[in-house]
């Protein structure tokens, strides 16, 4: 993707967000206008199909599918789905944003083709087509246009588990072609049910932040996941991640995310009150199936040099933004004694009740190995994020495996997972 498609895309957005009602559902549906579908000609087949797809969906209130030129595009009625196309290579003449034009726009192409720069610009959103079986193709992209058109799913919430992937490049662990075949971190088993429940891909660790391969990263992540969210992190080194500690940099690396349409996004409170509060009310408003998890990692000094007051002050500025913006509040705190475990987790019980009411469920944890303990106290208050052996390294010192996480608490005589039963 060329540069000028992040401020492209920026523009795009916030005047999008500008042009919203107050909230994304004025009536339980979303004030959303448009959807438009932008190809190549030789994949006229591929973007009628997903025309289709998206006015199959139920919530999204697509009902009808038209063919016309991306300049026509911006007199669309909300309910159409409109196909555009153009010829590789060709230039694209973007249509200055209307103040009211609440459409949103999607970049049809497929894996190992070369990307339209012109398309990139015109577009709001991306979507990557991987191999040729329609069903699993029609898949994925309901996940994309339900993020843009419909209700959230409902959130991670206690006992929940979401794998925090640790590749340099997931295409080295997943495998390509035909005959893929989900890996065990996916597929693997409690019961009747999945061992985890979402995947967290870091973006922070790729070994490339460039928009493209990001986006080839995420393609291959949600072709495998059968079917589980996606969460989408910038984490900064202030915070114990791997990106600089850059601001605009990181907004930039984060709308990567977006542009793709992962479920579930997660924004640092460490960044400024006023750069968060704009983004969450921009993402709100043009992606009302998006779940906002607020984060703030208070690793650079011990629990034990905070009172209690700073520490349950932090879980009220992770769930700092616009009304119902955050949905999760994550406090990550670094032990140094078992005791700073119990202390998150209390501090966590006694905020959960004075959180905003869009505050579904709390992470409450601590780093290091005398942090273990704060990992199995909270499955009780919200999603977990876990390690698996498969995996090249922990995304945290102390992360712990859902199935280490069980045995804990089974050896401290506690119901393993009381939120799920076999």
């Amino acid at each position: 993707m060329v540069l000028g498609a992040f401020d492209s895309f920026s523009n795009f957005i916030s005047q999008r967000a500008a042009a919203a009602v107050q909230h994304a559902f004025a009536d339980g549906n979303p004030q959303l206008g448009a959807l438009i579908l932008l190809g190549q000609e030789e994949d006229a087949e591929l973007l009628k199909m997903l025309a289709v797809v998206a006015t199959s969906i139920d919530g999204a209130r697509l009902k009808s599918v038209s063919n016309k030129s991306r300049t026509e595009a911006g007199s669309a009625q909300d309910s159409e789905v409109v196909i555009c196309k153009c010829s590789q290579g060709s230039s694209l003449q973007v249509p200055p944003a209307s103040s009211s034009d609440r459409s949103a726009s999607i970049y049809v192409h497929r894996a190992g083709v070369d990307r339209n720069p012109s398309a990139c610009d015109a577009t709001s959103h991306e979507f990557e087509v991987i191999g040729n079986n329609d069903v699993e193709i029609a898949k994925h992209f309901r996940r994309l246009v339900k993020v843009l058109r419909c209700k959230p799913e409902p959130c991670l919430g206690p006992g929940t588990y979401f794998c925090s992937l640790t590749f340099p490049d997931v295409s080295t662990a997943m495998s390509q072609g035909h005959e893929w075949k989900p890996p065990e971190w996916v597929v693997q088993a409690k019961g009747n049910r999945p061992l985890h429940d979402a995947l967290e891909v870091r973006a922070d660790l790729l070994k490339s932040k460039d928009a493209a391969f990001v986006l080839s990263q995420l393609a291959i992540v949600r072709t495998h996941s059968e079917g589980l969210p996606i969460i989408f992190t910038v984490r900064s080194k202030a915070q114990g991640g791997a990106f600089p500690d850059d601001e605009e940099a990181a907004w930039k690396l984060t709308m990567v995310g977006l542009r793709f349409g992962v479920e579930y996004l997660d924004v640092e409170a460490g960044w400024s009150r006023e750069g968060r509060h704009a983004f969450l009310q921009m993402v709100k408003r043009t992606h009302p199936g998006i779940r906002i998890i607020g984060s703030y990692h208070a690793i650079q000094h011990p629990v034990t040099a905070m009172d209690d007051h700073d520490l349950c002050a932090l879980f009220r500025e992770c769930a700092h933004g616009p009304d119902g913006a955050v949905d999760i509040v994550k406090v990550v705190g670094r032990a140094d004694t078992a005791q700073c475990s119990i202390r998150v987790n209390q501090c966590a019980m006694q905020m959960r009740n004075v959180l905003p009411r869009s505050v579904h469920s709390i992470i409450a944890i601590c780093t290091s190995e005398a942090g273990r303990l704060s990992r199995a106290l909270n499955i009780m208050l919200g999603p977990t994020p876990v390690a698996h052996p498969a995996l090249p390294a922990v995304a945290a010192p102390g992360q712990l495996s859902a199935c280490e996480i069980e045995q804990i608490r089974h050896t401290l005589g506690l119901e393993a997972n009381p939120f799920r039963k076999a």
